[in-house]
């Protein structure tokens, strides 16, 4: 019996990217290393920091991790969400569900939300789709979503390499509405208000 071949391609919103196919065993060991390479937990950043400074208390210290502020990049009304910038360019609509999945963890407490909630922060986001489940597939392809149940039970979940990806994002986010230098942020009138861009198109 011949092993099943999997694939696997992640692009990070740096250019990184990675393109594995093989053995179960052998995509996996490639993806770990490729996001180990560009991820050192923030645990061991601040240890480092801290034994810098202990030997050297004039060196700067190393940055502990991302600076993400959830609140400056998203808004929420009960159960719903809204980022407020937009992402654009390639794959507009896929990474702003990563952004949100990772918001709707942070903010809302809800690792799982239900396609239609996704599928109306999308909307209230600015990018007016029609089917959550077509937006999606991509990211679910390259194993940054899980997804799970049926029609309306359906729910979607971000992987390791899809937080990754969304904290990422999460980050530019947060240094292109606080600064310094970038485009200040003023709060929208309406789904369809003009929002700053994460990237230039």
């Amino acid at each position: 019996m011949v092993d099943p071949v999997h694939r696997i391609k992640i692009r990070l919103p740096d250019g990184s990217e990675l393109e594995a196919e093989g053995s179960p065993d052998f995509v996996e060991r490639q993806r770990t290393d490729f996001l180990e390479r560009r991820a050192l937990p923030a645990a061991q950043i601040s240890e480092a920091a801290a034994r810098t400074a202990a030997h050297d208390p004039n060196h700067a210290q190393a940055p502990a991790g991302p600076h993400i502020s959830w609140e400056t990049i998203a808004e929420t009304h009960g159960r719903t969400l809204q980022l407020r910038s937009k992402i654009t360019g390639k794959g507009q609509e896929k990474d702003a569900c990563l952004a949100l999945l990772a918001c709707s963890e942070k903010l809302l407490s809800l690792a799982k939300p239900t396609a239609a909630l996704l599928a109306k922060w999308l909307r209230a986001s600015g990018y007016p789709i029609q089917r959550v489940d077509r937006v999606v597939q991509e990211a679910i392809s390259q194993g940054e979503i899980l997804a799970s149940g049926s029609r309306r039970a359906r729910r979607y979940e971000l992987t390791a390499p899809g937080r990754l990806k969304a904290f990422l994002l999460a980050e530019q986010l947060t240094r292109l509405i606080t600064g310094p230098g970038g485009p200040r942020f003023s709060p929208q009138t309406g789904p369809g208000a003009q929002k700053p861009p994460i990237w230039p198109r």
